[in-house]
């Protein structure tokens, strides 16, 4: 297979398995005695049913689990962009993608109630400070596809994947050794291996882009006053 070819199958890869885990949390993730469902985005009406206080990882997850989804689907359309005006795109879509993570975090904060404890005000602090930490890290991100520094950006994309894999995974399995496991449905699992399936697309479009950019033609030497050209 060629460069372009490795890209465009890495990039396929990427959004299909983007979609995949996106798509996921619009499926019944816990089914009730009665026949009723809580589908994945709205995973905050299954809090009150778990024993205690949820540990602090557990809760943010029961807040935001929906978020990487809705970055990594974004991302997924940045990987890999050759041309500049495709570059220039992937740069907004980021910076999109920053803006939706922050405004998360200032939703963590306005749902803060005056009543709350003082230990459960400051858990959500924290929740959206390590939110707004993302959204930093994507604008930083952003800055670095806007210079054209596309192997770190990557990086940073496939960095980001498998974090979401490990944060999806680990909590899930924490929700099924619960009370509530016991109505979790398969779909609460998925949106893990399809996090770990588009970071291995990324890396494979990347080494596609980089494969493909290395077999470009070099310009050829251009007369006086003429712009160079490619053979």
């Amino acid at each position: 297979m060629t460069g372009i070819s490795v890209r465009r199958a890495g990039r396929l890869g990427l959004v299909l398995f983007a979609l995949v885990a996106f798509g996921m949390f619009l499926l019944p993730w816990f089914r009730g005695d009665r026949g009723e469902v809580v589908i994945g985005l709205d995973l905050t009406y299954v809090g009150p049913e778990v024993p205690g206080t949820p540990n602090p990882l557990t809760q943010y997850f029961l807040e935001l689990a929906p978020l990487p989804a809705y970055v990594g689907l974004l991302l997924a359309f940045t990987v890999a962009v050759r041309r500049r005006w495709a570059r220039i795109v992937a740069v907004v879509i980021v910076v999109l993608a920053a803006a939706l993570t922050a405004a998360s975090a200032a939703a963590l904060l306005a749902g803060v109630a005056d009543y709350w404890e003082p230990a459960e005000v400051r858990r959500y602090r924290l929740f959206a400070l390590v939110t707004v930490a993302l959204a930093v890290l994507l604008l930083a991100a952003a800055g670095t596809l806007a210079l054209g520094l596309r192997q770190v950006y990557h990086g940073v994309v496939v960095a980001l994947l498998l974090a979401f894999t490990a944060f999806h995974l680990v909590n899930v399995a924490i929700l099924a050794g619960q009370a509530v496991g016991e109505r979790m449905t398969p779909a609460a699992w998925l949106p893990a291996p399809a996090y770990l399936l588009a970071a291995g697309c990324a890396v494979l479009a990347a080494i596609g882009a980089a494969l493909a950019e290395r077999s470009e033609p070099a310009a050829a030497p251009a007369p006086p006053g003429q712009p160079a050209v490619r053979a």
